[in-house]
């Protein structure tokens, strides 16, 4: 599928979930004002990493090797039998490990026990989950892109009517059970979509891995384990610095442009993971990787660029339209996450080209550093200037990254 194409579906998938998330964010700050966006926050990042954990993280290794093997039915076969071990084998890790330490984990995260049942409950759902996600890795390595958009629409969808639903009737609790029931409801749907297309392919062999693909895929595991581990990390002690350092509500609003960003940064994202993955795992040659990595940052640059100046220009209403006026602090910290944000746009096309050519180590390395970096930052800036510093740290972060990829990859792409 060409570029164009597939950002036309991203887009579609992109407007759907970021209308669903606006709106749905908009209903939090209203019923429960930054201190109750602060705590959906904390929740999603903590779920970003445990829902990493309980499908073994290898979905980014299946979209490679779905594409590699998309003639091969034998070896798709061996792929899919093993990928659902693999997500099930480590969803009842997870299950036990979230249902053994709830209270711990609420502590944790909600510096209280009072949301210990949103816990038990994410333990509770944990395997279909894993399973929603595999089956979309499925579909996206097999280019089915439509069938993709329209379950990741419907998961959206589903978000949406939960939170306005259960936050009407138990405030804030609500939307902590909707985010979570939200994540594995979508299974169902996805099943009854796809069921003739994927389930045709898995054998009675699937409590029976092949250990060469479990090998294959744990590179990928290690690769998205830190990915989705490091940054939500990042953020929580950033979050749990400015709740310190300044109050909870400074923390709802940084919280608050944090999802702006994750909202427009979403049709790029799905963008480079259902294109640029496949694609790229597909190619061997080197000058094809370089035309493709150069063809892709030209298309991206223009676009994204476009995206930020008018985001910037119509921040004002922005705010005023997702948030309340609680967030109007908001308006200083645009230009410096917009600024970073472009920066981290054109990184992660690099970060693309190393998970399709399993370039692990360098991977780990660059994700840690930089992860690593921003923390650092942000507790210096944010101590000497003030909230405005988290995303002066998030800009000079992701530029020093757009620097290190560029050297990284500069015989890859920019030699002949």
């Amino acid at each position: 599928m060409k570029l164009l194409s597939t950002t036309v579906f991203s887009g579609i998938t992109a407007f759907v979930k970021i209308s669903a998330g606006f709106v749905a964010t908009k209903v939090i700050s209203s019923f429960s004002g930054p201190a109750g966006v602060a705590l959906v926050g904390s929740l999603t990042n903590f779920m970003a990493v445990v829902l990493s954990l309980a499908n073994g993280s290898v979905t980014s290794g299946i979209v490679k090797y779905t594409a590699e093997f998309k003639n091969d039915r034998r070896k798709s076969t061996i792929l899919y039998d093993t990928s659902v071990f693999v997500s099930l084998f480590c969803s009842a890790l997870v299950f036990l490990g979230l249902i053994i330490f709830a209270e711990h984990w609420s502590r944790s995260i909600f510096h209280s026990t009072e949301y210990v049942s949103v816990i038990y409950l994410l333990g509770g759902g944990i395997v279909f989950y894993s399973l929603n996600t595999i089956l979309l890795a499925f579909l996206n390595g097999l280019g089915y892109i439509k069938k993709y958009t329209v379950i990741n629409g419907i998961s959206s969808v589903i978000t949406l009517l939960l939170t306005v639903l259960l936050i009407y009737f138990y405030n804030i609790s609500g939307a902590l059970y909707a985010l979570v029931i939200s994540q594995f409801a979508v299974f169902f749907v996805a099943v009854l979509l796809v069921w003739k297309r994927i389930f045709r392919n898995i054998s009675t062999s699937v409590f029976k891995p092949d250990f060469k693909t479990i090998k294959n895929l744990s590179h990928f595991t290690v690769m998205a384990v830190v990915s989705s581990s490091a940054m939500p990390l990042a953020q929580i002690i950033i979050r749990n610095f400015i709740t310190k350092e300044i109050d909870l509500n400074s923390a709802g609003i940084w919280q608050g442009l944090i999802r702006i960003s994750d909202g427009y940064l979403l049709m790029i994202n799905i963008t480079l993971g259902t294109y640029f993955l496949p694609k790229l795992s597909s190619l061997n040659s080197k000058n094809e990787v370089r035309i493709e990595i150069l063809d892709g940052l030209k298309f991206l640059t223009p676009l994204f660029l476009a995206m930020c100046t008018g985001i910037y220009f119509t921040r004002f209403y922005i705010i005023e339209i997702l948030y309340t006026k609680d967030f109007s602090a908001m308006e200083s910290l645009f230009f410096w996450q917009l600024a970073g944000d472009f920066f981290k746009v054109l990184s992660l096309v690099f970060s693309y080209l190393m998970i399709s050519k399993v370039m692990t180590k360098v991977y780990i390395i660059t994700e840690v550093v930089f992860a690593s970096s921003y923390v650092i930052l942000s507790l210096i800036l944010i101590r000497k200037i003030g909230l405005e510093g988290s995303s002066i740290a998030f800009f000079i972060t992701y530029f020093l990254s757009f620097l290190m990829m560029i050297l990284i990859f500069r015989k890859t792409v920019f030699s002949r």
